[in-house]
């Protein structure tokens, strides 16, 4: 039985257009950024698809009601997806990370909350859009979305910043943020083009579209994404062969300009390859991008090293797995020290950027297969229903879409997903959806089980709106206003802010703290600041992280984060530093080859090294140091090609005084070509020296450091405090007065110092 009379016809009405509306709002989602958001390119496209998937939840429930013809059915494409779900719930469940299995972060913003949502968006695409001509205006809709990303990218390229600048430099980025994501969205929006071509008769469309497709094979090919470029070239060199070969092979005119454009584009790429030294190639970003693909590269090696890391992990856990977003587990246990090359080295992975992997990693064999029959059983069920028809035209619909699933496929074997490219994917899925088998019973038919969830859905929809959307969105909100301040050196402000975002206990307090720990090591040095204050916020931001290691205990980035913040701020506190050596022991647990636990446990060990030397503790002291070279040796055997390893045993021995032997190991790496004269390398060395007492070495960097960076004032600081201490005042308060010349904060620095000179605070 349906509700029958005028006034439910009116509510099917006005509940039809608020599904329409949501489902064409979530195809603009990928223009949406907001600057007042941390993470600007991902948590507001989030939040938009959350808010939106939640509302049009209810409303179809109350359609479903309303009209049985919107009843879902139980179809291939969702048991599959349902089956991945429970699967992967499972998987997290026995994780040990529940939380943080569910909730995501906001750099990623997925976790099972979002898989959550796209299985509503899943259930209300498969159920509400029954003709192709709806089909065709969802797809109308994404494809409108997709030509506007590109024209913002378009913009990029042309060097447009004031319209909105790259976030990738070179590469276009749109409003998506990653080059890689705009290549993947632009590729199902692309193939959904070329569906649209075919599929509408008007000579206008029709050019609309195919310079639609044109402009958004451009911005892929700019987006300098190899994964992505070689999937699209791939897909379209099998699309074009389909249409010469057999959909216009009846067109004499078609198959010879199609066989001429297959011949052109062997014949060009062979060509690009054979040429890929010469000038021509060298200085095109897409031909030399393309060329430059190597297993040698260091994206190639760290993709390799990345996914033997993932492959030693799943060994361990073949069945389900790690759980949604702790692939960091395996990666830290199993980290290759041959990643860590140089201090920007990116070393904290998160994802195996591989779809293979990253779902043997997340949800093991289980969810890998479960996942694998979601992108290929539908495609099975989609040539099943085709092949009945037995004529090659037909088969537009079956190639169009397992090329864009190729397609997707091929691009993340070195990439993974996010919500841009999970929307595109999930509405072909909906549609393929319509030719698989239904299985649906007297369940799906009835409209009490909808009655019902309806009312459950009204009654919980604004505790999940505030809980799920408001309340993140605050806390996220106000960290970004906490960061702000920073920048105008409203320091407190800025602090009380990142509190604030703090306790506010949202997903996100993981990311706050580790804002809280890199804004509190920036203060504690700045003495213009009151020294009281300094310390408060000191220990805040130790309380916090013991907070941190408690809530996330498995993730040895918070261990290297929480022993930095104890080694920058244990002048206020000797204990930290105790506190330091011993996370080390629980951190090199998790993860024994990560170089970065060595350094700052090094540090831990130096530092308390002086304190004993300064109180006439010799023994102790030797001890430490002992331990701290012991521990920089160490990274050097991890991996023996990085010169910021030998950088750092030289600054153990400085700062341990061993003066001789250091000078000594510094001639040996010049010898060796070890080259640490540059800026970083050269600060850390100063920094080491300085702190240690050893001032004329100091003052020595210092001096080389000025040279190469005259324009950045702390060093000056610093070199004028190395003069004072080794007794030389005037030529200290001549740095100083040079200092005043930066202006702000530096005048009143260099002021205190000079009276801090003329008082003779400083000396040897």
């Amino acid at each position: 039985m349906e509700f029958r009379g005028q006034p439910f016809r009116y509510m099917e009405k006005i509940l039809k257009y608020f599904i329409w509306a949501g489902l064409i709002s979530i195809c603009f989602i990928p223009l949406i950024v907001k600057s007042n958001y941390f993470f600007p390119y991902i948590v507001p496209k989030t939040l938009a698809f959350r808010v939106i998937t939640e509302i049009l939840f209810l409303a179809y429930l109350g359609l479903a009601v309303v009209k049985k013809e919107y009843r879902p059915k139980l179809n291939l494409v969702l048991v599959l997806f349902f089956l991945y779900l429970g699967s992967i719930f499972l998987s997290s469940i026995l994780g040990g990370s529940f939380y943080f299995s569910f909730w995501s972060n906001n750099e990623r913003s997925e976790g099972l909350l979002l898989l959550l949502h796209l299985f509503i968006y899943l259930v209300v695409l498969s159920s509400f859009l029954r003709r192709l001509k709806d089909w065709l205006l969802i797809f109308e809709a994404s494809f409108l979305s997709s030509i506007l990303v590109s024209l913002f990218g378009l913009g990029q390229y042309l060097g447009a910043d004031w319209i909105l600048k790259s976030a990738g430099g070179a590469r276009i980025t749109s409003t998506i943020g990653n080059a890689g994501y705009v290549a993947g969205y632009l590729i199902f929006n692309i193939f959904f083009g070329l569906f649209l071509f075919f599929f509408r008769r008007n000579k206008y469309l029709r050019l609309y579209y195919l310079l639609g497709i044109l402009l958004q094979v451009f911005i892929v090919l700019n987006t300098l994404t190899r994964g992505g470029i070689l999937a699209l070239a791939f897909s379209l060199f099998i699309f074009i062969g389909y249409l010469v070969f057999f959909y216009l092979r009846e067109n004499r005119l078609v198959r010879s300009t199609g066989l001429i454009v297959l011949l052109m584009g062997i014949i060009f790429t062979s060509l690009v390859f054979l040429n890929k030294e010469a000038t021509w190639v060298k200085d095109n970003n897409i031909l030399s991008r393309i060329t430059t693909i190597s297993v040698e590269s260091t994206t190639a090696q760290t993709r390799l090293m990345t996914w033997q890391s993932s492959y030693q992990g799943f060994k361990e856990k073949p069945i389900l797995g790690y759980g949604y977003e702790n692939f960091y587990q395996v990666f830290d246990k199993y980290f290759n020290p041959k990643i860590y090359r140089h201090a920007s080295s990116v070393v904290w992975f998160d994802r195996a950027h591989d779809i293979i992997f990253d779902r043997l990693i997340t949800g093991g064999l289980t969810g890998l297969f479960l996942y694998l029959a979601l992108l290929l059983l539908p495609l099975y069920y989609l040539w099943k229903y085709f092949w009945k028809k037995k004529t090659a035209s037909n088969y537009l619909i079956p190639i169009i879409f397992t090329l864009v699933m190729l397609a997707y496929f091929i691009q993340n074997l070195f990439i993974f997903e996010a919500l841009v490219t999970y929307i595109p994917l999930f509405l072909s899925l909906a549609f393929l959806s319509h030719f698989s088998p239904d299985w649906s019973g007297k369940f799906f038919k009835s409209k009490k089980p909808y009655q019902l969830i309806l009312i459950m859905g009204i009654i919980a929809f604004l505790p999940v709106l505030f809980s799920v959307n408001i309340k993140p969105a605050a806390a996220n909100k106000t960290l970004i206003d906490g960061l702000v301040k920073r920048q105008l050196r409203e320091y407190q402000a800025a602090n009380d802010q990142i509190i604030k975002a703090i306790e506010m206990n949202t997903y996100g307090n993981q990311e706050y703290r580790q804002q809280l720990a890199e804004f509190v090591i920036k203060m504690v040095d700045n003495q213009v600041l009151n020294k009281d204050w300094r310390e408060a916020i000191a220990e805040r931001a130790e309380k916090e992280y013991e907070r941190q290691i408690a809530e996330k205990p498995w993730n040895a980035r918070n261990y290297v984060l929480f022993m930095r913040l104890l080694n920058k701020t244990y002048q206020f506190n000797l204990e930290r530093l105790t506190k330091s050596i011993a996370l080390f022991e629980k951190a090199i647990e998790l993860s024994p080859t990560r170089q970065q636990l060595y350094y700052e446990v090094s540090y831990s060990q130096l530092y308390l090294g002086n304190y004993y030397q300064s109180v006439g503790n010799s023994q102790e002291a030797e001890k430490l140091f002992d331990q701290a070279l012991a521990n920089s040796q160490k990274v050097i055997d991890l991996n023996n090609q990085v010169v910021g390893s030998y950088v750092n045993k030289a600054m153990i021995l400085l700062g341990s005084g061993r003066n001789e032997p250091a000078q000594l190991y510094l001639e040996e790496m010049d010898e060796q070509g070890l080259d640490y004269h540059n800026e970083s390398y050269l600060a850390r060395l100063a920094n080491s020296t300085l702190y240690s007492g050893n001032y004329q070495r100091a003052r020595d960097f210092y001096l080389e450091i000025t040279e190469l960076v005259p324009d950045k004032p702390d060093y000056w600081l610093d070199l004028a405090l190395s003069y004072a201490y080794l007794g030389q005042q005037k030529e200290a308060i001549k740095i100083a007065e040079k200092i005043k010349e930066f202006g702000g904060d530096y005048v009143e620095q260099a002021n205190l110092f000079i009276q801090g000179v003329l008082a003779e605070k400083y000396g040897e």
